[in-house]
């Protein structure tokens, strides 16, 4: 099949189980360019699997705690789905996974039917097809990464090759110290006046942010967008803590400490990046 307008699809899953899904990756093509991309943990469903697939993508249970779950996160997976046929490399693990949390929650709206696998399509692993054609793929069992793999993978087929295409690594953000660093200033709460709209939950909070970000790759940027909001900048969690916001990649310790002050009574409401984008892009 041929087409330049599909979304490729990725996951990953904590266990064995197809309804274990704990983080999802998305690439939206137009005319042969990815034009959005989405990356998300997720609150797996319960199950009785004692093994972990940490082994594989390097999520921890403790990672997906506080994380949204499937059904949370449906409202922006529906709208990155659409229409488009969904490419994946494997349909018999990321529709089913896909069809199985849908089923499990009673969710629809999507035609998971409407699909292509680029495994199918050429008989070889991800890896295998990504150096075929030239194509960086960024970090294996990284869901984002994977998904935007599989749709330049899909376009090489189609003659559309981008070989010198970057990645959108999670590892590879995570490891430029220069996008999880704060300027001095952005840690000093502005005065009121200064605050246009005080409407939103960052007023007068003490927020901290962790983990990245596919709207808001630099930490210093985010910190001031929420600064301009009302927010005191914190670089670390304790009973003072209001907000967090929570990214991918999110620190267990962060996460775990979390859960301790939520088990001592302390109220932390916790944010995550398709509500941030809401509540940002309400600021447009």
């Amino acid at each position: 099949m041929s087409t330049q307008d599909f979304v490729s699809i990725d996951f990953e899953t904590m266990t064995v189980k197809r309804t274990s899904a704990c983080a999802v990756g998305l690439a939206v093509v137009l005319d042969g360019i990815i034009h959005r991309k989405f990356y998300s943990l997720i609150k797996p469903i319960p199950d009785d699997e004692q093994r972990t697939n940490t082994f594989v993508h390097g999520i921890t249970p403790e990672m997906v705690q506080f994380a949204p779950t499937f059904e949370m996160l449906w409202p922006t997976l529906a709208n990155f789905l659409g229409e488009l046929p969904i490419v994946c490399h494997n349909r018999n693990t990321d529709i089913n996974i896909l069809r199985d949390c849908m089923a499990y929650y009673g969710l629809s709206g999507i035609d998971v039917d409407n699909n292509i696998c680029t495994y199918e399509l050429t008989g070889q692993p991800l890896e295998a097809c990504c150096a075929k054609f030239g194509i960086n793929m960024g970090s294996h069992h990284d869901a984002l990464d994977d998904a935007v793999a599989c749709a330049r993978v899909f376009l090489a087929l189609q003659g559309n090759v981008m070989a010198a295409a970057g990645a959108g690594s999670l590892r590879h953000i995570m490891a430029d110290k220069s996008n999880r660093s704060y300027e001095r200033a952005t840690l000093d709460p502005l005065a009121d006046d200064q605050v246009e709209d005080k409407s939103t939950p960052f007023y007068h909070a003490a927020v901290v942010i962790t983990g990245t970000f596919d709207a808001y790759p630099n930490r210093n940027e985010l910190g001031k967008l929420l600064q301009s909001l009302g927010a005191d900048i914190n670089t670390a969690i304790s009973s003072k803590t209001d907000v967090v916001v929570i990214g991918h990649g999110a620190g267990p310790s962060k996460l775990k400490k979390i859960k301790e002050l939520h088990d001592k009574g302390h109220e932390i409401r916790m944010i995550f990046e398709p509500e941030l984008v809401q509540l940002l892009n309400k600021q447009d």
